[in-house]
């Protein structure tokens, strides 16, 4: 039977527990184990791969300690091997990302060859060839939806039982998030897309060229930067790219609003480095034939390397908005990380003005689909990347 979920408010985890359930929802059915190695009461993870990590390494403990009298000497072996590797996969912290579906969902081997564990533990054990079968055919399969005699038949000779390895793959936390937005700018109650309707709203696997495509895009020749004009029918002026180019900086994103041209424009390729000039600037083409600031980003707070970047401009509602991030270092224990954060402002018809509100990610877009809107959000896939904590609440400046 197939049940309708509705869109759901983020719940952050209360523990390390409910955490690894989000992992794994295999994890419910071991509440009792888990209380007992003290996960309920412990703290919940701030990184992605600290998270999967400590969930594989957790598996490994458990599975050792079990008792293997029912298998043969063969499969004995099996596993004695496979949690040999196991053990090192957890050390190696270089799980999958998940680029692809904006929810939580096993990636078996991600687009840059990272394998999912089970995935690991076959390729180790000579099945390379049907690794690379599932990536092609179904790399976002969960272990018990595997139908295949030659999986049956390794999975029987591992010493591994099939509820073992379906609680050993983990699901990814999604780069990308879907929240579904009435109205910019004031307080609300964050709203993200659920499983069964996200991919029916933006599939990265065809639409990825809006969020990653910019720098192509822009960064390219001159005919590059035309052809994004195409889109803008109406738009009958005739920039002059090079002036940009030297003057103010390389194009992170373009956009037409009420026939006038405006681009954001990272400024950090014409400025020296240790300059106090803002990174990004947003200029339009004005009438005379020249290019005119029309609003600079500076935030003296955030270190140069680190200012909000602008990526892409949307309009919602009659306005213009021009959203982007920043991300920021996060040294716990010493080990690199980064938090990324949202940027969002927007043009009135006279001035921009700051959206004093976190949504959780690089924003790359507006997306509308049957009559809805959803504000896309994106983070880096770094090892030991994090979202920031979302505002829902506006900002005030006191």
């Amino acid at each position: 039977m197939l049940v309708s979920v509705v869109l759901l408010a983020q719940a952050t985890p209360r523990n390390l527990y409910e955490q690894l359930c989000e992992v794994n929802q295999e994890w419910y059915k071991h509440r009792a184990i888990a209380q007992k190695m003290g996960l309920v009461k412990a703290k919940p993870l701030k990184h992605e791969q600290d998270l999967l990590s400590f969930h594989i390494r957790t598996l490994e403990q458990i599975f050792r300690q079990r008792p293997i009298d029912h298998l043969n000497p063969a499969q004995q072996r099996q596993r004695r091997q496979h949690l040999q590797v196991l053990n090192k996969y957890w050390q190696l912290r270089n799980c999958p990302r998940n680029y692809y579906l904006p929810y939580r969902n096993p990636v078996f081997i991600d687009h840059e060859g990272r394998y999912c564990a089970v995935g690991y533990l076959m390729l180790k054990s000579g099945k390379g060839k049907f690794c690379k079968a599932v990536q092609k055919n179904s790399n976002f399969i969960y272990i018990r939806q595997i139908k295949s005699a030659e999986f049956d038949v390794w999975q029987t000779q591992s010493g591994l039982s099939i509820d073992e390895l379906a609680w050993i793959q983990p699901g990814y936390d999604p780069l990308i998030k879907l929240e579904q937005i009435h109205k910019l700018g004031v307080n609300r109650r964050p709203r993200f897309v659920d499983s069964l309707q996200a991919t029916k709203i933006y599939d990265t696997r065809f639409d990825r060229a809006d969020m990653f495509g910019f720098q192509r895009m822009f960064w390219g020749t001159a005919f590059r930067r035309e052809r994004a004009l195409k889109k803008y029918k109406k738009y009958k002026g005739k920039p002059n790219w090079e002036a940009l180019r030297k003057t103010h900086g390389s194009i992170n994103a373009l956009a037409v609003y009420q026939g006038t041209l405006y681009t954001a424009v990272d400024t950090s390729m014409v400025t020296p480095a240790d300059s106090a000039a803002p990174v990004i600037k947003i200029v339009k083409w004005h009438s005379q034939k020249k290019w005119v600031v029309v609003h600079k980003i500076i935030e003296p707070k955030i270190k140069r390397n680190h200012r909000s970047m602008i990526y892409t401009f949307f309009s919602n509602r009659g306005k213009l908005y021009a959203g982007g991030g920043f991300e920021t270092p996060y040294n716990e224990n010493t080990k690199p990380s980064s938090v990324t954060h949202s940027y969002l402002i927007c043009f009135n018809g006279r001035s921009w003005q700051k959206v004093n509100q976190e949504y959780g990610g690089i924003i790359f877009g507006l997306i509308y689909k049957n009559g809805k809107r959803y504000l896309g959000t994106v983070v880096n896939g770094m090892a030991g990347y994090t979202r920031a904590p979302i505002h829902s609440k506006i900002k005030t400046n006191k």
